[in-house]
């Protein structure tokens, strides 16, 4: 603000300084002390020095006005670039600049999550040394490699983290050399697993097919010829045969009603029903398989429960999972204990423990895989299919809620989930009898 007004008063200054010699000039003629060819030449001469000055300060207002916008544009410039640093910044996948001599210019946060906190100005084959990268790179900074070339080269990090690397050129404007480059990485770590989990899927279903089928084209075969008239063995075969065939109809059925559920799975419930009455009836199911070892199936209610929001038939299926797998697996003569009660004030919580074995640590992360079993022996003996935690886990999915496993090894397992509340401020009651949900299992997981 001050230099321009100094400008100012040293314009107005110079002007003044010209039309006061013209008036002087112009007073001397008058008085006839100036002949007129001199007071012109001296006239002319003062507006050219007039027209100078004027010149001279439009320029400089035109140098002036040209850095202004200069700068205003390397503001704008320096915004867009900071946002853009805030934009890469925020993007959940990793990525680089590289410039010609393959040095990282700029590399978002996700991308020193990845590789290293310092990445700008180190030489990027220093973390990505695949030939493939390399060549890649390369072709992209001399402009052999297509822009719009979309294949993609595969990495994965020390995590066991796996992404589809995409290496593109960046052509400035009018230029046919390429000075930089990007390098984009998108995360496959979830799908592979995911594409392993469907293969793993396959092959242990047509394993748990395979060896009932086994079993009963082995016993037609004897049945046809060497046991063809032993009445004995006709009895005895068959029956194995008979169990054989519903071990597959069971597993059959399992797999559908897993399907069924996870085609359900963004459907949340909307029906309250009360979790007491469900309990009840899914111990008076089980009850008989309970009294065959022993097992004392003990409830244990809060007292004015409320009703839940929740799919009655789902829950009556996770309630005689667990139930069934806490009446095979834990020890004979114990109890399993069914605990019902309200948490947090929006929910109730269902807690099954037993007093068995327990189960190890390193299983429990596994459990509600499918097929997988902690005694694979023990649990096809008892006709478990492997998928019934499968099951309980993509139930409680759909309800919003989740199976914690807590067990030690030696005094017993608990299974637990909660469930909302229809109306967290009523207290309706239930009216039924029975137990709570989550099953304790000795050494079985996923059986039916």
């Amino acid at each position: 603000m001050a230099t321009t007004l100094s400008k100012i008063r040293e314009n107005i200054s110079a002007r003044l300084a010209v039309i006061f010699i013209i008036m002087v000039m112009s007073l001397l003629w008058f008085f006839n002390h100036i002949d007129l060819f001199a007071a012109a030449t001296l006239g002319l001469l003062a507006t050219f020095l007039l027209f100078q000055m004027e010149v001279k300060y439009r320029r400089k207002q035109l140098k002036n006005k040209r850095k202004y916008v200069q700068a205003e544009r390397r503001i704008e410039q320096e915004g867009i670039m900071s946002f853009r640093t805030h934009a890469l910044n925020g993007l959940p996948s990793p990525t680089l600049l590289i410039d010609h001599n393959k040095r990282i210019l700029f590399a978002n946060d996700a991308a020193k999550d990845l590789l290293d906190d310092d990445l700008p100005g180190k030489d990027i084959s220093l973390y990505l040394r695949q030939p493939k990268f390399i060549d890649a790179i390369s072709k992209a900074l001399d402009g052999t490699r297509d822009i719009n070339d979309e294949s993609f080269i595969r990495y994965t990090s020390n995590s066991e983290r796996s992404f589809d690397v995409t290496i593109a050129p960046i052509k400035p404007d009018n230029s046919t050399q390429n000075h930089q480059a990007t390098v984009f990485f998108y995360e496959v770590t979830s799908l592979l697993k995911t594409e392993q989990m469907r293969v793993d899927f396959v092959a242990n279903a047509s394993h748990e097919l395979r060896t009932p089928l086994t079993s009963l084209m082995g016993f037609i075969e004897t049945l046809q010829g060497p046991a063809k008239d032993d009445l004995e063995a006709h009895n005895r075969f068959l029956a194995i045969m008979q169990k054989e065939a519903d071990r597959m109809v069971l597993l059959v059925d399992d797999l559908l009603s897993l399907s069924r559920i996870e085609m359900a799975r963004y459907q949340p419930p909307e029906t309250p029903a009360s979790v007491e009455i469900i309990i009840g009836n899914a111990i008076d199911s089980i009850q008989k398989l309970a009294e065959k070892r022993g097992i004392t199936l003990q409830t244990e209610f809060e007292p004015e429960l409320p009703q839940a929001i929740i799919d009655t038939g789902q829950i009556t299926q996770v309630l005689l999972n667990l139930l069934t797998n806490a009446s095979k697996y834990a020890d004979q003569n114990s109890t399993v204990h069914i605990i019902v009660r309200r948490s947090n004030g929006a929910y109730i919580e269902v807690t099954v423990r037993d007093e068995g074995p327990g189960i190890s640590p390193e299983h429990l992360a596994r459990l509600t895989e499918r097929f997988y079993r902690v005694d694979t022996a023990r649990s096809r003996e008892m006709g478990g299919t492997g998928l019934g935690l499968a099951i309980v886990k993509h139930i409680l999915l759909r309800h919003n809620s989740q199976l914690n496993i807590r067990s030690t090894v030696g005094e017993g397992t608990s299974f637990s989930f909660r469930l909302s509340i229809a109306n967290p401020d009523t207290t309706g009651t239930g009216t039924g009898t029975g137990a709570g949900t989550g099953t304790g299992t000795g050494t079985g997981a996923n059986d039916d």
